[in-house]
Parts: C-alpha cells; sequence; structure tokens
C-alpha cells in the first residue's frame, strides 16, 4: 500500500470532500478578492463595527438551535430527520425574538458595555436577524449533507459571497455607510432561498412538520445540547472575542485594522489547513481501522505546512507595510504593522488547525475537549489586562496563543507517539 497523501484512494469521501473544498475555496476568494475595493470606501471605524456584528452573531449561531443541527444526518426516516430540523427552526426563531426584546429594552447599556458609538449602535438591531438566518441556513445545511447534496451546498456558499460582496459593492458606489452590514443581510437572506430551493428538492417539506415528532426529537438528541454547546460556544468565544474586547478596550478603529490583519493571516487557514485537515480525517481514520502506522502521512504533510509558514512569516516581516498599502491604501498601513505582531500567532494556529483531525481520527476528544477549556479561560483571562495600551494587549495575545498551541501540538505529538507504540507492541507481539 502506497502512504502518500497523492495516492489516496477513489472514493465517495474523497469525491465529497473535495466538492466541499473547492466550493468553500471559491466561496472564501470572493470577500478577500473584494477588500482591496471595500477598504478604500469604508473606514477602518467602520469595518471595526462590523466586525463587532460578526463576532456577536458567530458567538450566537451556536446557541442559536442548542445543537440540535448536529442531529439533522441521524434518523434513518426523513420523517424524524425533517421533526429535528423543524425543531431547530422553532428554537432558533424564539431565542432570537427574545434576543431581540433584549436588545430593544437594553441597547443603550449593551452599546456602552461594548464601546459602540451611536452612530453604529443600531447594528446590535441585526444581530437577532444575522443569527436567525446564518443559523437556518446551517439547519438547512446538515439536511443537505444527509442527503449528500455536497455540490448544492458548495453552490449556496458561492451564492451567498457573490450576494454579499456585490451588494456591498453596489452600496460602496451608492455611498450607504451601513452597506457592509446591509451586504451581509442580502448575502444571507440570498444563501437561504437558494438552500430553501435545494431543500424542497431533496424531499425537505413543511407537509412533514409535526408538533408531536417535533417533542419526540426533542427528548431523543437532547445528548445535543448537554454535551456541545458548551464546547462549541467556548471554540467561537476563543476565536471571536479578540475582536469583541479590542473594541472594548480601544477603539472600533483598532479594531477595524485588527480585522484586516486577521482576515488576511487567515488565508492560509480557510484555503490550506482545512482542506489538508479533511484529508487527514478520512486518512488517518481509515489507517487507525486497519491498525496501520500514520507517520509517514504526518512527516511528509508537516514538511508542506513548514514551508507555507516560513513563506507567510517571511513575506510579513520584510512586506507587510507595502503589501497593506498597495492593495488596501495608505489608510490600512497600520494593518500591516499589527500583522507583523499577530504573523507568530496565525502561523502556529495554521500547523495546529493542519493537524486537529488527529484528536478525532484516533478518538482522543476528551483531550481535545481539556484543552479547549485552558484555551478558552486563557483568552477570557485578556479581561484583565485593559490597561495595557493596543500593541502590548496585542502581543500578550499572541503570547496565549502561542503557548496554547504549543500545548496542544504537545498533546499531538503524545497521541501519535502512543499510537505508533501500540502498533509497534502489536507487531512484537505477532511476531
Amino acid at each position: 500500500m502506497k502512504h502518500s497523501l497523492l495516492h489516496l484512494p477513489d472514493s465517495e469521501l474523497i469525491r465529497n470532500t473535495s466538492i466541499l473544498i473547492s466550493g468553500t475555496a471559491l466561496a472564501q476568494l470572493i470577500p478577500i478578492l473584494l477588500q482591496p475595493v471595500l477598504r478604500r470606501f469604508f473606514s477602518p471605524e467602520t469595518f471595526g463595527a462590523y466586525s463587532v456584528y460578526l463576532s456577536l452573531v458567530g458567538i450566537l449561531l451556536v446557541i442559536s438551535s442548542f445543537r440540535y443541527e448536529l442531529a439533522i444526518i441521524l434518523p434513518k426516516k426523513n420523517k424524524e430527520a425533517a421533526a429535528v430540523f423543524f425543531l431547530t427552526i422553532l428554537l432558533n426563531l424564539i431565542l432570537n425574538i427574545l434576543l431581540l426584546l433584549f436588545i430593544i429594552c437594553w441597547k443603550s447599556k449593551i452599546a456602552q458595555w461594548l464601546n459602540l458609538s451611536e452612530t453604529y449602535s443600531d447594528y446590535l438591531y441585526f444581530v437577532p436577524l444575522g443569527t436567525f438566518l446564518l443559523g437556518t441556513y446551517q439547519s438547512i445545511n446538515y439536511w443537505l449533507v444527509r442527503e449528500k447534496r455536497f455540490f448544492a451546498i458548495s453552490l449556496n456558499k458561492f451564492i451567498r459571497r457573490g450576494f454579499e460582496g456585490g451588494a456591498q459593492i453596489v452600496f460602496k458606489f451608492a455611498k450607504v455607510s451601513h452597506g457592509l452590514l446591509y451586504g451581509d443581510i442580502i448575502g444571507h437572506i440570498a444563501n437561504i432561498i437558494s438552500a430553501i430551493y435545494q431543500g424542497r428538492k431533496s424531499g425537505l417539506s413543511f407537509r412533514l412538520f409535526s408538533i408531536t415528532k417535533i417533542k419526540y426529537v426533542l427528548v431523543k438528541y437532547s445528548e445535543y445540547p448537554k454535551f456541545n454547546i458548551v464546547p462549541g460556544f467556548m471554540s467561537a468565544c476563543s476565536y471571536l472575542l479578540p475582536a469583541v474586547m479590542i473594541n472594548k478596550f480601544y477603539s472600533a478603529e483598532n479594531t477595524g485594522y485588527f480585522d484586516l490583519s486577521k482576515l488576511m493571516l487567515s488565508i492560509p487557514l480557510a484555503l490550506i489547513a482545512s482542506s489538508i485537515s479533511n484529508v487527514l480525517l478520512q486518512r488517518i481514520s481509515e489507517k487507525s481501522k486497519s491498525n496501520l502506522s500514520i507517520r509517514k502521512d504526518l512527516t511528509s504533510i508537516l514538511y508542506f505546512v513548514m514551508v507555507a509558514v516560513f513563506f507567510e512569516i517571511t513575506i510579513i516581516l520584510f512586506w507587510a507595510e507595502d503589501i497593506f498599502k498597495i492593495f488596501f491604501g495608505n489608510e490600512w498601513v497600520i494593518s500591516g504593522t499589527i500583522s507583523k505582531i499577530l504573523v507568530w500567532a496565525f502561523a502556529f494556529n495554521f500547523i495546529v488547525a493542519s493537524f486537529s483531525s488527529i484528536f478525532i481520527s484516533l478518538k482522543k476528544i476528551k483531550l481535545l475537549s481539556a484543552w479547549q477549556l485552558f484555551y478558552f479561560l486563557s483568552i477570557l483571562s485578556l479581561f484583565f489586562f485593559n490597561n495595557l495600551s493596543f500593541d502590548s494587549f496585542l502581543r500578550l495575545y499572541v503570547v496565549i496563543e502561542v503557548i496554547c498551541c504549543s500545548i496542544i501540538t504537545l498533546f499531538m505529538f503524545y497521541v501519535v507517539i502512543n499510537y505508533e507504540k501500540m502498533l509497534s507492541g502489536m507487531e512484537l507481539r505477532n511476531n
């Protein structure tokens, strides 16, 4: 058997993964390619407020359907799966109506706590809408996964980003100040319209709605809110809270600079690391079932990842300001300077994200969960350092990221070494 990733079997799993990866990559490229245009019209402060909005939506999305959406793919019969789907929509709707009422009553205090100026405080009203729309799409998406409609999933992602970016460009030329936010909502609406169409084609119909069935699946799949909400919430907060903290402690303008740096430094994560992780998940899972060594597979990928990290760090350290000036304009040179600080955190994150599927493949979820808790608490500790300068705060954030990534890397080595030792022991006993 050949152990190179270049000779993976031509299986349905690999084909489906390839469709999802290519669709995701194309969808991610749209907002990235539009950034040079959008950043020349919308100010750093506007992007900062928009980043806070996206962070709040991303965090609330985890709890919007109480993680029941993960159970949509499980039932054998479509009627039960549809009951889980409608349950998620109802929970999502109820939570966001309550959230909207809460925001209406406490908007000024929430905006003050987040340090959102009066100009951008109305963004809060759109948080429940954005969460509901994204949560609804997420539920339909799991239905499409259940039905193996992977091309439809990729197409929907492309439609969302296309409409979002197109609308933002139109609002740019129309000089609409909140065009970023409105474009995001339009993208979600287009996404849901497309997803509903795809869902109906794959058997999702309101005729499957049943209150009795919904009550049944609410209890049957109750382990999902019990065991998935907290880890999911911690993971989302660990990634999204820093932007909220920067806005709260400093300004929306600084958040805008941070947002652009984060976006550009995350490109390898979005386009490469997720693809590697998906392929490794399949490859390592397959080999572990057959008790085969995974050392050569991991080594070959590690070389590639380290070369990519080396190039990213070198480019950012030597030419960051020039790159941001050329592509985004003089106003965004500060993002280049910030990137020189942040690049170490994102380089380590790139390495970790590429190999994170090791824990799933080798069934070491508890170890991963323990690290997620530590990571979450470490990021949360930044709330105690609001008296630092912006530059010092970023450096502390990078130190925390590097430490946490180093710890999870050691865990990965521990898991892989133990697995290889187990195989060596099996060979000795067989001989």
